[in-house]
């Protein structure tokens, strides 16, 4: 009996009136991604506040891509034939999860002064997508579907970082984790991500906010793209091309 009444209270967290902010979950979400900061602050003293910051962000990684993928691959339906809908529990656990991370680390960048624009802009841009569905208790699907797909090539992107910070960029695994980040984050923000975006588009049931969040995201991940493409061209076409000279 304990454990349903458990079971039922945090269902009941999950759902809300359209029209309201759950203020309480949303606290308790920022809570969550802080504690687990300070956590592993005292657990690797000895490391960097960015080393920490990104052990955060590579677990708020693994955590959406798992719920996510199983949201709209397992438990179904597509998040494409499925626009406009109310939020499930399930979308707006996503939500709030993100939510809560996208808040912690938007205030520890600011803090620290560690990025630049375009990662303030992708933070600000994905807050606002993230609160208009929770605030109006609808587009859940499309929301999370934009999380998975921009979180999956996020623990590899990750994994990239500490390679360099304990000095084992420079071997073959470095150069596998490389190509594959870029070709997985070509394939989901521009092969996936560009039919999701258009079947967007073509739909009624989409408002036009959620079209622009949709489409401002999309052009972020332009910029992105571009940087990481300099990257590997510089870095493995140029040199291949000069060893074989």
């Amino acid at each position: 009996m304990n454990m349903t009444r458990i079971i039922e209270t945090s269902i009941s967290l999950l759902r809300w009136n359209p029209g309201t902010i759950p203020v309480y979950q949303i606290g308790l979400s920022i809570c969550f991604w802080s504690s687990l900061y300070h956590l592993a602050r005292q657990l690797w003293a000895d490391k960097s506040a960015e080393y920490c910051c990104r052990l955060i962000t590579l677990l708020h990684g693994v955590i959406i891509t798992i719920i996510s993928a199983l949201l709209h691959f397992y438990l179904g339906p597509a998040p494409w034939n499925n626009f406009g809908k109310e939020n499930s529990p399930a979308h707006n656990l996503v939500l709030l999860l993100s939510l809560g991370y996208f808040l912690f680390d938007f205030a520890w960048c600011c803090f620290m002064g560690s990025e630049g624009i375009a990662m303030l802009t992708h933070h600000v841009v994905s807050l606002l997508g993230l609160l208009y569905s929770i605030y109006y208790h609808r587009y859940g699907s499309e929301v999370t579907a934009v999380c998975f797909g921009a979180e999956i090539t996020n623990p590899v992107l990750q994994f990239r970082w500490f390679l360099r910070e304990h000095n084992q960029y420079h071997t073959i695994v470095g150069v596998i984790n490389d190509y594959l980040f870029v070709f997985s984050f070509a394939f989901w923000r521009f092969g996936i991500g560009s039919y999701f975006l258009y079947q967007s588009m073509i739909t009624d049931k989409i408002d036009w906010v959620v079209r622009f969040g949709g489409l401002s995201l999309y052009f972020i991940s332009i910029v992105f793209m571009y940087s990481i493409g300099k990257f590997f061209v510089r870095k493995y076409i140029l040199k291949m091309k000069k060893k074989k000279e």
